[in-house]
């Protein structure tokens, strides 16, 4: 199959070099994020839309991700035959280009890729998620931009974005290195990076891209604690550590008499063996459900530091954080930096008693989706249009 994606993409880029014509916008992600139920990327339907009300010329290329069980998307260039000549091409310059930085082979290979493709990839604007191929879009042309958009949590010192607090990654050391996020309380992470000039110019809020859903959430019914695990291959440490927590948090759960469900993360790829849980504890499921149908069982939300506590506060279910001194990122992103306005310095069992008083917890729930409000914005089409013809400075 990986060799058939191969040829195929090579085939469609091929035509696309021949017969296609320049675009004004490239939209560029991997397979992962190919999430909503349609098997496409829901970050990006909405930009496609605006495209498509505004005669915006786009591409939309995406990347193979052989670990997901995400579908591909037929709508889409497959970027195979990119995705796998860029990879080789930063192995062999490593060798070819000893003491060169990972920024300035992918300017080497975008040059490289711009001439071999007669400038069929030149655009004035591209977007990209999760910063997959940032490098190498930023440099395939010289007036061009690119902008990550936000899939998650960004705060200050975020890995994809910081080098260390207050201080920008290589990646966006230029000014044609920019991002979209979802609202005003993540811009303030970038606050002690740029200076007010740049921020306005380089850090655009242009709102939520997904459409939530209206339900309409009877309290009686709020009987389940769902937990939102954050295992992924991303970091020994999550996988290992993170799983402790787990447990130490079904321990004190069991004295509490609620149900409790866990949701993978959706990139979870079995990096744990999990299977001795529901046999440890019996009042503990998982579940495949969507967030629509998790949220009207939901009495209380339980994660790490997962974008989870986001969609739950969006429908006033309150989230409970898990913080040790190996994984305190619960205090160091959410209380620190997001104000998040509940439990701090509470034990589990005390804010499950709190749920038991319903004007307590009435009010816990408005609490929180106040604090939601201040950080998703509404999806602002006009200023999406702006970026995507380069009218937005």
């Amino acid at each position: 199959m990986m060799f058939f994606n191969i040829l195929y993409s090579f085939f469609q880029l091929t035509k696309h070099i021949l017969l296609g014509k320049k675009t004004d916008v490239v939209l560029y992600y991997p397979q992962h994020f190919n999430r909503s139920t349609k098997g496409t990327n829901p970050y990006f339907d909405s930009i496609a839309e605006v495209c498509k009300e505004n005669g915006v010329k786009y591409l939309i290329m995406e990347e193979p991700d052989n670990e997901t069980s995400n579908p591909r998307n037929p709508r889409c260039m497959k970027a195979d035959a990119f995705f796998w000549i860029a990879t080789i091409m930063r192995k062999l310059m490593r060798v070819t280009h000893k003491g060169k930085s990972v920024v300035e082979i992918d300017a080497k290979i975008a040059h490289i890729w711009d001439i071999v493709t007669f400038h069929k990839f030149r655009a004035k604007r591209y977007i990209t998620i999760s910063n997959s191929m940032i490098n190498v879009l930023a440099e395939l042309n010289s007036n061009g931009v690119v902008y990550d958009y936000q899939h998650g949590i960004i705060f200050n010192g975020h890995p994809g974005y910081f080098v260390e607090k207050n201080k920008l990654a290589p990646s966006y050391a230029k000014s044609n290195r920019r991002v979209m996020l979802w609202g005003t309380l993540y811009r303030h992470a970038f606050d002690g990076a740029l200076f007010k000039d740049e921020l306005c110019k380089r850090i655009k809020v242009v709102g939520y891209p997904i459409q939530t859903s209206v339900i309409d959430i009877v309290y009686q019914e709020r009987k389940y604690i769902v937990i939102s695990l954050q295992i992924t291959s991303d970091g020994e440490m999550w996988y290992k550590h993170s799983t402790k927590m787990l447990y130490e948090c079904l321990e004190q759960l069991k004295q509490s008499g609620c149900k409790v469900l866990l949701k993978h993360h959706p990139r979870f790829n079995n990096e744990v063996d999990l299977n001795d849980v529901i046999t440890k504890y019996p009042f503990v499921e998982f579940t495949s459900k969507p967030l629509v149908e998790l949220v009207p069982l939901a009495l209380f939300h339980i994660t790490w530091s997962s974008t989870t506590s986001f969609e739950f506060a969006n429908f006033g279910v309150p989230t409970y954080f898990l913080i040790d001194e190996v994984l305190p990122h619960g205090a160091t992103i959410f209380y620190e930096q997001y104000h998040y306005p509940l439990y701090e310095s509470m034990s589990l069992l005390e804010v499950v008693t709190r749920g038991t008083d319903k004007q307590v917890y009435t009010s816990d729930c408005k609490i929180v989706k106040k604090w939601y409000d201040s950080a998703y914005a509404p999806f602002d089409k006009k200023l999406m249009l702006k970026i995507l013809v380069g009218d937005e400075d």
